[in-house]
């Protein structure tokens, strides 16, 4: 069996805020194989971005272990780190953020492979463009001449540079409209066939997920909740929070409804972490065994939930 190019053993990262601790990832653990595309999903504020800062080490994680190609890459020095980070590579949510407003989109694309000593002529840089669907007359431009659209392609590109082996995506296709984020995912798809790259795709657009993934983890409270294969997950959900995410998605045919599943009050606050499922006091079937640790309980094809009404219906 193939091994995974990465794999996250017990996640653990918390921030100090004042006299108070935010349990922002909590015993998170997962793999991705080569050519996978697994998603992580979940309402804003549920660790998400954190896990994946944690896992290209722009954070430093408080607990837990970070296996790319088996190395543990929790234990390296800023200096090793970024050697790594030639097969390691991120896609930001926020071009605008991520990239710097000096350089042209030549510069941008040429920094990384001369970082790494593979610049060899502009050849590069033009196949580069080509793939994301851009010409060569955008070479000599910087990110503000450039629209949404554009700027998250040359985002993209760069990351490619390198031809990583594994890409975190952190909702890139948030800030595009329909037809931009329609045209992203299948550039990202075609990009993962060429390279055969591995994806981690970061998002709380589940419709996106269905489009691009093939498993997915749902995450709450800073917690794996539930995971398995996209088809899986999505027609038969077995955990309670997931069920309230899916039912949630618009159906774009207005003679269909749906009944909505509405969680009781507000998401608890994440300076507090309680035993049991994160989900106990919103959840309409609590008991008693809620209140304690849940495992995770398989339901066939690998697909397993943190919820007693999964162990019920296996």
């Amino acid at each position: 069996m193939t091994e995974p190019i990465l794999q996250i053993e017990h996640l653990v990262k918390h921030f100090r805020e004042g006299r108070h601790t935010i349990h922002a990832v909590n015993d998170v653990s997962f793999e991705v194989y080569p050519g996978e595309a697994v998603a992580l999903v979940g309402e804003s504020g549920c660790g998400k971005s954190t896990t994946a800062q944690c896992i290209i080490r722009l954070q430093k994680p408080t607990s837990g272990r970070i296996l790319f190609n088996g190395e543990d890459i929790t234990l390296l020095s800023a200096r090793q780190m970024r050697q790594r980070r030639r097969s390691l590579q991120m896609v930001y949510q926020d071009p605008n953020e991520s990239l710097n407003p000096q350089f042209s989109v030549r510069r941008t694309l040429r920094e990384p492979l001369a970082l790494y000593g593979l610049y060899q002529n502009k050849t590069q840089i033009l196949a580069a463009l080509h793939r994301v669907n851009l010409d060569q007359n955008h070479l000599g431009r910087r990110p503000h001449q450039l629209s949404g659209g554009q700027k998250q392609r040359v985002g993209m590109a760069r990351a490619m540079m390198t031809q990583p082996q594994f890409v975190v995506l952190d909702e890139p296709t948030s800030s595009l409209d329909m037809s931009l984020r329609l045209q992203t995912l299948n550039l990202l798809r075609e990009l993962q066939r060429e390279f055969n790259m591995a994806y981690l795709f970061i998002s709380h657009d589940l419709s996106t997920v269905r489009h691009l993934c093939d498993r997915v983890l749902v995450m709450y409270l800073g917690r794996i909740v539930e995971a398995g294969r996209v088809e899986d997950v999505f027609n038969h959900p077995r955990h309670v929070y997931t069920q309230a995410l899916l039912s949630a998605i618009p159906i774009p045919d207005p003679t269909v409804h749906r009944q909505r599943l509405l969680l009781a009050g507000e998401t608890p606050s994440a300076r507090q972490l309680k035993p049991g499922c994160g989900l106990q006091n919103r959840c309409p079937h609590t008991t008693a065994e809620c209140r304690l640790p849940v495992p995770f309980y398989p339901v066939g094809n690998g697909h397993v939930a943190a919820c007693r009404l999964a162990k019920e219906e296996a």
